[in-house]
């Protein structure tokens, strides 16, 4: 590999030209797609990638920085760098700040988008979950009930809920897509008014929700889930009225 192999071709960076540090980015993440490298695998040694990428150490470093940054990759010192499992909602969570004001997105177009997606991931789940994701979806639900006198705690384990209800669907896209607006979802949740006394009615919608899953029942699983989030564009309503600067309690 080197900075004029095809691998460094259609740039990962857009339409201009890439520094040499993002060249060494592009070349290394399509190296590691290229050799099917998993997660726990070792990349070559730094002798062996500089000779690969053709340039001097200060920018390969740099680019494995980047990858470490990324979540891609992990430095094991005096063992080499090696092959991370990427955790979507940790690349995502990072970028959707910077996403959310480039592209104008606010917080009902998430829920609306939400409505059109997991209405389906619901419904596709009922009908491909494995016994192993019907117990963690089980134990998702149990942990929310668990919860409710801990209000960041429940919350993590609904928006887990959702998680493992992508992955209960068998194709992965439906997890990237969940895992993209993991972060504003979770700004939803805190924006919400919200006692330990309006919880159980949150739990109640998954437990409805699993319900449809556990029995194979692609439209009752669906109906549950649509019904949890149009009750969830409800609680935004008042949100909308508020005056600009006005703190929810």
């Amino acid at each position: 590999m080197s900075l004029g192999d095809p691998l460094f071709h259609q740039s990962l960076f857009g339409t201009k030209q890439p520094t040499l540090v993002e060249q060494i980015v592009e070349g290394l993440i399509r190296y590691i797609a290229a050799k099917g490298l998993r997660p726990g695998d070792r990349l070559p040694s730094e002798r062996e990638l500089l000779q690969m990428v053709q340039a001097s150490r200060l920018p390969l470093r740099q680019a494995i920085s980047v990858l470490k940054g990324l979540g891609v990759v992990e430095v094991k010192h005096g063992k080499g760098v090696f092959v991370r499992e990427i955790d979507l909602s940790v690349v995502f969570g990072n970028l959707s700040p910077l996403l959310r004001i480039q592209s104008g997105i606010d917080l009902r177009h998430v829920l609306e988008a939400r409505i059109h997606l997991e209405g389906s991931i619901a419904q596709i789940a009922a009908i491909h979950r494995t016994p192993e994701n019907l117990k963690k979806l089980e134990a998702l639900v149990d942990a929310m009930r668990r919860s409710l006198e801990d209000r960041s705690r429940n919350v993590r384990y609904d928006m887990d809920f959702h998680q493992e209800l992508a992955r209960s669907t068998g194709n992965p896209i439906f997890h990237i897509f969940i895992a993209s607006i993991g972060d504003l979802i979770c700004e939803l949740h805190f924006m919400y008014q919200d006692t330990p006394e309006t919880r159980p009615l949150v739990v109640a919608e998954h437990e409805a929700i699993l319900e449809g899953v556990r029995q194979g029942q692609p439209d009752l699983a669906r109906s549950a889930m649509l019904t949890h989030l149009e009750n969830a564009i409800k609680k935004l309503e008042p949100l909308e009225r508020k005056p600009s600067g006005e703190e929810t309690s």
